[in-house]
């Protein structure tokens, strides 16, 4: 299992193709994850079963997997094709870990946009098909990023469709929690306001992040602590505050916890990281 923001990927080619009305083809390349779009046309696609092919459709094919393709005679395919490798590298607590392989994504198999989402995903492919260039260094940061944005887009629309006011409300307090973490947060405060209970939010956060809705605040909270004390030379009181204690105290006590190490000794270590020589 990963992590949809640890992802990183490199893509090995990308290209726009317009088929012939005699065009069929086999997907050659099974070592790499691979996106078909469907601009235009109709067609067969073949794995386990034979999928009807129209404009608007997106394949997603994880490594292994084999197809074969052809196009309808009377309305030839135009496909944008995206041939990728994909790994997860975490990074936790200022520490890399080692990337992991990601033998499959979490995203459909094939998907059916209409209208608006259409015009959305027919963009994105022909953007993305655009700007990469094989050896431009340039070029490849772009379509890299483009391509996480996209996979990012597909992550959230394969989320299920919550329509649950408690998952809304877990949304509104995650999202309170994130903008104002430097006030004086209380969960049983904000799951009241919201109108959920507070072992239900509890479950949400659990289910969704992994953690407490109380340790993703101390999260947040230690997140940023810990860029004011490497980037900044503001007062252990001042950051304090800026992080939502109420005084350096606490706020020293609760570093400690997270980190392993008082926000003094935590500053000290940044600064030397920060000016060593290469």
């Amino acid at each position: 299992m990963y992590e949809a923001r640890d992802l990183v990927v490199r893509i090995n080619w990308t290209f726009r193709k317009t088929t012939s009305s005699d065009w069929s083809d086999i997907r050659n390349n099974t070592a790499v994850h691979s996106f078909y779009w469907i601009h235009e046309g109709s067609g067969i696609f073949h794995t386990d079963q034979a999928y009807p092919v129209s404009q608007g459709m997106l394949f997603y094919m994880e490594p292994g997997l084999q197809m074969r393709m052809k196009s309808a005679p009377e309305t030839p395919l135009t496909i944008s094709m995206v041939l990728f490798e994909c790994c997860s590298l975490h990074h936790c607590r200022s520490q890399w870990q080692f990337p992991q392989s990601v033998q499959r994504l979490e995203i459909p198999f094939m998907a059916h946009y209409l209208g608006e989402k259409a015009i959305g995903m027919d963009h994105a492919f022909s953007e993305l098909t655009r700007t990469w260039v094989p050896g431009n260094t340039e070029s490849e940061l772009e379509s890299s990023a483009l391509l996480l944005r996209l996979i990012a887009r597909l992550h959230q629309q394969n989320k299920p469709p919550f329509i649950e006011p408690a998952y809304e409300a877990y949304q509104r307090i995650k999202s309170d929690i994130e903008d104002h973490y430097a006030d004086p947060l209380h969960i049983g405060a904000l799951a009241k306001r919201h109108a959920i209970s507070e072992s239900y939010l509890r479950k949400l956060f659990m289910k969704h992040l992994h953690v407490s809705p109380k340790d993703y605040l101390t999260d947040i909270r230690m997140r940023h602590a810990e860029r004011y004390l490497a980037y900044t030379s503001y007062t252990l009181r001042f950051i304090a505050n800026a992080c939502g204690y109420h005084d350096e105290f606490h706020f020293s006590k609760a570093f400690h916890k997270y980190k392993g190490m008082a926000p003094a000794a935590f500053r000290k270590t940044s600064k030397h990281a920060n000016h060593s020589d290469p």
